[in-house]
């Protein structure tokens, strides 16, 4: 390709765009192929679980668990649980739950939890608590388990600032505690009335007679896990990851070089043929955050659609390939999931494990450009039309939440029952929005009723976005902040959103491309000899303190910022080839 293509009059020349997706894609597929290693299941703090039925002697009978929970403050704290069989709690000798009959319980998720049947309120003070649970069961079945799973907001990641709750074994055994947060004994002889040694004292070093065995004090039975290797930056099932793939289907297409098409299709692959793997772990080993751990269908875009977009995608291209149908089976189930089940405020996609429920941003693309391509695929004109008809009032109803007029900017997120509470202006939320607008005016008919109003919202958002550019074309991490960091996920998504209004018609290039050119030069710095993508800040929950987003590390050729600078690649090696000059 000739390098005089690239060249714009009084400035200087620009990087060849595809050659600057092409060295970072190859840096990824050199990192070698998709590689298992083993790791040693860990316990999960967000919420704690005890598989009697696999760490007790497998006969009818009773069985105790005892740990201690730690408290930041005194609180008086609700516990969510789960279990078949008849239970009994008690927290510091006092018994806080008992039931006396078998109910109905299975493995079922929510966005980042369980949806647990049962639960108690107890008042906690500041310091360490001891608890112990007793479950007995008088019937052996290999489709029934026995299990006791709990969890409370803060014992999690999202819990009140000051307010978290921890369970611990460094009380009991502490050179276990790596291990695991429980001991467990089992099983004794008995009903759940019959009141056994556990319940008197802690004896942990005696050993007692079981129902069929010798019995003493034990860490429940500890797993092997499957992982992906070192983690699996390049291949694990996440929304930046999918869609990193998604990315690299179109270099291919737009390069000729099938190895990036091929890399997407491994992937593909690879996530069909791990899910038995995924299940197994996630739901009968309990292994709640192993490998993949997204794929068994936890109802949140980040988990369900986002990862799966370029089973669509490929879908949407219109080609035959082999194992067409298992994508076609995937997709289908994940579009059903948006239309009819995905969590909705006021008609939008929004998210219920926050305090409050929460409008993101980032859901606008985790989940509307699935419809969009779905819609592509469809052969039903009624669904098409469906389609399009929700992705665009979701864009539009999205604005009314988060865009801020007299900034010109989306807030990352927000509480549609309190929205006095601000959200900085985040430069990647920024990016989702804008790009996922994009997608539906992509594809939304000249006469859709929307789309003159989804030209104003895109519009707009270039125009706000504009304000913040630097004079050397670079955005800060929070756009409207002198101080902030430089960050290039963000930067990145805007280039792609204004190359693609100037290449569709939708912005001038006289009015727009001055400033889309400067956002290009400064972009490509941030790819290095190595080939590595720099300046990308790694993933961040929703705050309303600046600080919180300025304290979030970058990561180095992080998919979050590799999939936006292949399509800005894209985009930009279009609008090369369209406008060979520039004059400013």
């Amino acid at each position: 390709m000739s390098t005089t293509l690239f060249a714009i009059t009084g400035t200087v020349s620009a990087q060849e765009p595809l050659a600057l997706a092409r060295k970072v894609s190859d840096k990824v597929l050199a990192c070698g192929s998709f590689a298992f290693e083993y790791t040693v299941q860990q316990p999960y703090s967000d919420a704690e679980s005890v598989d009697f039925g696999r760490s007790c002697t497998p006969v009818t009978g009773v069985a105790y668990a005892v740990s201690t929970l730690q408290s930041d403050v005194s609180q008086e704290q609700t516990f969510e649980f789960g279990c078949r069989w008849p239970v009994k709690i008690w927290i510091d000798e006092k018994l806080v739950f008992e039931r006396h009959t078998k109910t109905d319980f299975s493995i079922t998720y929510d966005e980042k939890s369980y949806l647990l049947p049962e639960q108690f309120t107890v008042r906690l003070a500041k310091g360490t608590h001891k608890i112990l649970i007793k479950s007995a069961r008088d019937k052996m079945d290999a489709t029934e388990d026995w299990l006791f799973v709990t969890q409370s907001i803060n014992m999690t990641r999202y819990s009140k600032r000051g307010k978290r709750i921890r369970f611990s074994l460094n009380e009991y055994a502490p050179k276990a505690a790596q291990l695991a947060h429980w001991l467990v004994l089992g099983t004794f002889a008995g009903n759940i009335n019959t009141v056994l040694p556990p319940e008197t004292a802690l004896e942990f070093h005696k050993v007692y007679n079981g129902a069929m065995e010798r019995i003493a004090w034990n860490i429940p039975r500890v797993n092997l896990l499957t992982s992906n290797k070192d983690g699996g930056k390049f291949y694990a099932w996440n929304y930046h990851v999918g869609c990193f793939n998604w990315a690299l289907q179109c270099l291919g297409a737009a390069t000729g070089d099938a190895r990036y098409s091929d890399y997407a299709a491994r992937w593909c692959e690879y996530a069909l043929d791990t899910f038995p793997m995924v299940e197994h772990q996630m739901r009968d080993l309990l292994a709640f955050r192993s490998m993949n751990f997204g794929q068994v269908g936890l109802p949140m875009l980040d988990y369900m659609s986002a990862p799966a977009m370029p089973f669509v995608t490929r879908l949407a291209a219109g080609k035959n390939f082999p194992g067409m149908e298992r994508y076609r089976e995937r997709a289908a189930l994940i579009v059903d999931y948006l239309r009819n089940k995905q969590f909705r405020v006021d008609g939008i996609f929004a998210r219920s494990y926050t305090e409050y429920p929460s409008i993101w941003a980032d859901d606008m693309y985790m989940g509307i450009p699935y419809l969009v391509y779905w819609s592509k695929y469809t052969n039903d004109a009624a669904e098409r039309i469906a389609l399009l008809d929700d992705a665009s009032l979701q864009i539009i109803k999205f604005n009314s939440y988060l865009y801020e007029p007299q900034v010109g900017l989306y807030r990352q997120a927000c509480y549609p029952s309190k929205r006095e509470e601000k959200v900085p202006f985040w430069s990647r939320g920024n990016g989702w929005a804008l790009w996922s607008a994009v997608e539906v005016l992509d594809a939304l008919p000249e006469t859709h009723e929307n789309r003159a109003v989804l030209m104003k919202i895109y519009r707009d958002h270039v125009d706000g976005l504009l304000r913040q550019q630097d004079s050397e074309g670079f955005w800060r991490n929070v756009l409207d902040m002198p101080a902030s960091v430089r960050e290039s996920s963000g930067a990145a998504i805007f280039t792609l959103c204004i190359a693609c209004g100037i290449n569709n018609g939708w912005l001038s290039r006289e009015k727009y491309g001055p400033a889309l050119e400067r956002a290009w030069r400064a972009l490509a710095t941030f790819v290095d000899d190595n080939g590595d993508f720099n300046g990308v800040k790694g993933g961040t929950n929703f705050s309303t303190k600046a600080a919180d987003y300025e304290r979030i590390s970058f990561i180095k050729s992080d998919t979050h910022g590799l999939l936006p600078f292949i399509f800005a690649c894209i985009e930009m090696d279009k609008y090369f080839r369209r406008w060979t000059s520039f004059s400013s």
